[in-house]
């Protein structure tokens, strides 16, 4: 799962485009949301840990690039 690609989708009725959260699905529009954002990077001796929140208030870590863990935003509340 790469963070930076969410998958854009074309509106027939619009011409705006909404991208989906690889990890919860949700959509978000064009503008709207910031996709993802570092929270926080250090290292380990398991290498670089970084902590990242989605548009959508999806979180993700990283470690050395590879998804470790991924929780949905309806998981954080």
């Amino acid at each position: 799962m790469t963070l930076t690609s969410a998958v854009t989708v074309t509106l027939p009725t619009q011409d705006r485009t909404q991208d989906r959260c690889p990890v919860c699905h949700e959509v978000t529009y064009d503008g709207e949301a910031q996709w993802w954002t570092l929270r926080s990077r250090h290292r380990t001796s398991e290498g670089e840990v970084e902590y990242c929140t989605g548009g959508c208030g999806c979180l993700v870590v990283l470690v050395n690039g590879e998804l470790l863990k991924a929780l949905p935003a309806d998981r954080r509340r």
